[in-house]
């Protein structure tokens, strides 16, 4: 029962806020729970239990830690009443002795965390590497191939659990007493298929009180909630049939083909994900909670790095807070700071950092998204891209200064979208490619046969999609474009239509069911598109 299906929208999601307000309000949470648990159920039981275990070792770790620093506190006060005059070393050798042990519970909880991840997401991808490796023959292979399920959303609450959990160890927050409380932030239905991935200190207020339903909150949310349908079943999903026919290696894809690839990707990929955040956000929305941002326009970036601030913010937000920063002061990274101070420039002092706390975030990202060589390839990509923007910064500040202009000139604004454009198309071609060899077999073959004319001859209605279908996508993406534009600007698009009479909203919502009715792609003559970042 995903979201974008009719029993969800139509029966499935109406019910659940029916219920939700005429339960008492100290109890809304509660049913919460019980929705999102009973959700869960709809796709599997079995491996229900793999979240069972992902929120007891969450919640027993958060408590232990919690102790921890707890035991620390009286012992310094005990210490303090014991020997008045207590020297700071005393005091710092007390710190450090329940600091080691709060790190060993921290980095248990985790591994324990990680390891249904580990095993079922990845065994397969290292057991068939390792074989290759040391050249084992396929009847008696060192590490046998398995049938292993992945857990729906493993991934996501995965990273919440980790989150909680470090956050715990840094003293942001007390740890959560209430096992059902926790439960729900890891489970809470909107998020367990794609996220976003939240924080508990940005969720913990908002989850747990139990507003009533607004009606105001229900236009926003429903408005959202059909604009992401929308771009999912009218746009993304139709495109489909083309990426299939693009990236599937017998068809040899080569020259315009190539770039028609890349590009055509890129934008479902984007109107996939970018729609079930829209779904997402706009049925938390509802209840009146309210989940952080995925997308803020990214193909307006001017770099890599912005791009990456602003798709999947989420995710790049989890990886900078407990992946980047802890690298960022770690001794090896205050080490090479001591040892380039007066011996290295400043530039070249930043960049060796940075690629020391960037190397295992990137490394990261590509393994986060699944066990193929063509994501952490994609990883890759993006670290040495990310790592030539910076080291070059300097001499494109020189060339601007030369040219007497800035940044913020128009011109070279726009040169900067289109290469970063250039970046990320490239990147997502490797990303779908079914091989790595495949991808850059393609990056070769751009120049064979370069015809522009196959875009417009009637060639490229042989990639799955017909007239009608290109005529949609294209309408529908200036839609998508200019509501993006809008939002750059810094306009709320769904705060205007709540400043507009009651009628004009309403009507607002069902001219969208309607176009969503004549234009989305279901039914018979459509094959059903999961959504892509699910499967990560």
């Amino acid at each position: 029962m995903l979201y974008y299906e009719l029993v969800f929208g139509m029966l499935f999601l109406p019910l659940t806020m029916i219920v939700y307000q005429i339960c008492p309000r100290r109890f809304r949470w509660m049913f919460l729970l019980a929705t999102s648990i009973g959700y869960y159920f709809s796709f599997s039981i079995k491996l229900f239990i793999f979240l069972i275990i992902a929120i007891t070792i969450t919640y027993c770790t958060g408590l232990l830690l919690e102790k921890m620093g707890k035991d620390k506190k009286n012992a310094l006060s005990l210490l303090k009443s014991e020997k008045k005059d207590a020297t700071k070393e005393e005091k710092a050798k007390l710190k450090s002795k329940y600091q080691r042990r709060s790190k060993i519970i921290l980095v248990a909880g985790i591994i324990l965390a990680l390891s249904s991840l580990l095993y079922l997401k990845y065994y397969n991808f290292f057991a068939e590497n390792i074989n290759v490796l040391f050249k084992s023959a396929e009847d008696s292979p060192i590490l046998p191939a398995k049938e292993l399920m992945l857990p729906l959303g493993i991934s996501f609450y995965t990273m919440q659990a980790i989150s909680y959990m470090a956050d715990v160890y840094w003293g942001k927050f007390e740890a959560q007493r209430n096992p059902f409380k926790l439960a729900l932030f890891l489970c809470f239905f909107p998020t367990i298929i794609e996220g976003p991935i939240a924080l508990y200190a940005d969720m913990m207020d908002k989850l747990y009180v139990g507003n009533p339903i607004d009606p105001d909150n229900v236009i926003k949310g429903y408005t959202r909630f059909i604009w992401g349908i929308s771009k999912k079943l009218v746009i993304a999903d139709r495109m489909n049939p083309a990426v299939v026919y693009l990236f599937d290696s017998a068809n040899k894809t080569k020259g315009v083909e190539v770039i028609a690839a890349a590009v055509i990707f890129t934008v479902m990929e984007y109107m996939d994900f970018s729609g079930c955040m829209d779904m997402v956000i706009g049925i938390a929305m509802i209840f009146g909670i309210e989940l952080p941002e995925n997308f803020r326009q990214p193909f307006l970036a001017r770099n890599a790095s912005e791009f990456w601030r602003r798709w999947h913010i989420t995710l790049g937000v989890w990886f900078k807070t407990y992946i980047f920063y802890p690298v960022s002061m770690s001794n090896l990274a205050k080490k090479w700071g001591k040892f380039s101070r007066n011996r290295v420039n400043k530039h070249v002092t930043k960049v060796v950092a940075s690629a020391m706390a960037l190397l295992p975030v990137w490394i990261c990202n590509g393994l986060w998204h699944g066990p193929k060589w063509t994501y952490i390839f994609f990883g890759i990509f993006y670290l040495v891209v990310i790592l030539l923007e910076l080291i070059l910064e300097p001499v494109g500040d020189g060339i601007l200064k030369l040219l007497h202009t800035s940044k913020e000139n128009k011109i070279v604004n726009a040169i900067r979208i289109f290469k970063t454009w250039i970046i990320i198309f490239t990147g997502e071609m490797f990303f779908r490619a079914d091989s790595l060899s495949e991808g850059f077999r393609m990056i070769r073959d751009i120049g064979k046969g370069f015809k522009l004319s196959i875009l417009w001859n009637g060639e490229a209605l042989a990639w799955g999609m017909d007239k009608y279908d290109w005529l949609v996508v294209i309408v529908m993406l200036i839609v998508v474009i200019i509501v993006n534009v809008i939002r750059e600007k810094g306009i709320d698009v769904t705060d205007a239509l709540l400043r507009k009479p009651l009628p004009v909203r309403w009507a607002l919502v069902l001219s969208l069911l309607i176009f969503l009715t004549i234009f989305g792609c279901y039914g018979p003559g459509f094959e059903e598109v999961d959504l892509i970042y699910a499967g990560f």
